[in-house]
């Protein structure tokens, strides 16, 4: 079987391209064996979730060979690799050096690439996604306080494996996609829910970029797609998987992503124990101890999470792959996030 030709026609039955991009990644098992030193024969595979919108070009299995170790094998069928794969996993590379020393911290080591494409071998990180973990505290299997300050430490430990500088902010950049997104949605070019609302959005983003510009931050090594799913949580670890994107310039970033990815699922729906962003009081204190800094005082990190609202309300309608239902919930949810905001703004 040739496991680097095109991808299956949209004419296929569903499952039988979802099996056949499996196959096609169960038959990259011998080179990967071959090239980290493991018995090719005798290996059990089971097929991992991934994001329904590409399982058609993308495929994760967990391999457990006949001595009992376990693996990941991940096939990605979207083309070659290119500058911008190969920097992204650069960065994971480093950071799984980095943190091989660092306890309770880890990204698991690659053992093997194909040379041309995006297939990979990787060590096997265990313990559950802390989506789950968290949502588990809610039934008393847990305490979410103690679960936060781990992640908190441990994304303090991703951002600053490779040492941090201090740099000063310009937010310029972000004020010229706002501003263009401003005039489309004004001329009709681009239609959007609510379109008033999500100028009014627009025009607080431009006010609070006053305060965040030329102020310093720390800038460090950064995942790129940070969210819950992507950290996985075992007694002894926490674990970071999948830096699947490039390009991204903020650790800030990726912590106001990993409240705001997800569909907004971790923003408390309490008013009453609503802090920054609609997330918890509670665990803002707790993952900002865990980081080591009082995020939410800080006018870039403000600036950076209100940004990260503003790019969710401005796709959500190019989301097909979710219900008008679940688009008219995340756009309530988004509404109240920004008007809180607001009110902290002018209290």
């Amino acid at each position: 079987m040739n496991s680097d030709r095109g991808i299956v026609g949209d004419d296929r039955d569903h499952t039988a391209a979802v099996d056949d991009v499996v196959a096609r990644t169960r038959a990259l098992w011998p080179r990967a064996a071959a090239a980290a030193g493991l018995p090719e024969s005798g290996a059990a595979f089971r097929r991992m979730q991934v994001n329904s919108r590409f399982e058609l070009k993308r495929c994760v299995l967990r391999v457990e060979t006949s001595r009992g170790d376990r693996f990941i094998l991940r096939g990605d069928f979207a083309g070659e690799r290119a500058g911008w794969t190969d920097a992204i996993l650069d960065r994971h590379m480093l950071a799984a050096e980095k943190l091989s020393d660092v306890p309770g911290v880890s990204v698991p080591a690659v053992l093997w690439q194909d040379p041309v494409y995006r297939h990979q071998l990787m060590e096997f990180a265990s313990g559950d996604t802390a989506f789950l973990a968290l949502g588990l505290t809610g039934y008393g299997l847990g305490d979410r306080s103690a679960q936060l300050e781990r992640i908190g430490s441990a994304v303090a430990a991703l951002h600053g494996c490779d040492g941090t500088a201090q740099q000063t902010f310009d937010p310029a950049g972000h004020l010229r996609t706002i501003a263009r997104t401003a005039k489309d949605v004004r001329s009709g070019a681009v239609a959007l829910a609510r379109p008033k609302r999500f100028l009014g959005l627009c025009a607080f983003l431009h006010q609070i970029a006053r305060r965040a510009e030329g102020r310093a931050f720390p800038a460090g090594l950064v995942h790129g797609d940070l969210h819950f799913r992507n950290i996985l949580i075992s007694p002894e670890l926490v674990s970071f998987i999948d830096f699947s994107r490039a390009r991204i310039a903020f650790p800030y970033w990726d912590i106001a992503n990993l409240w705001l990815a997800n569909g907004l699922d971790h923003l408390t729906r309490d008013e009453k124990e609503a802090g920054f962003g609609h997330v918890a009081k509670a665990d803002w204190l707790a993952f900002e101890a865990g980081y080591g800094l009082k995020l939410t005082e800080d006018p870039v990190f403000q600036f950076l999470f209100t940004f990260r609202l503003w790019q969710s309300w401005a796709g959500v309608l190019q989301a097909r792959h979710i219900t008008e239902e679940r688009q008219k919930e995340k756009l309530r949810l988004m509404w109240r996030v920004f008007e809180g905001l607001r009110a902290l703004e002018t209290g």
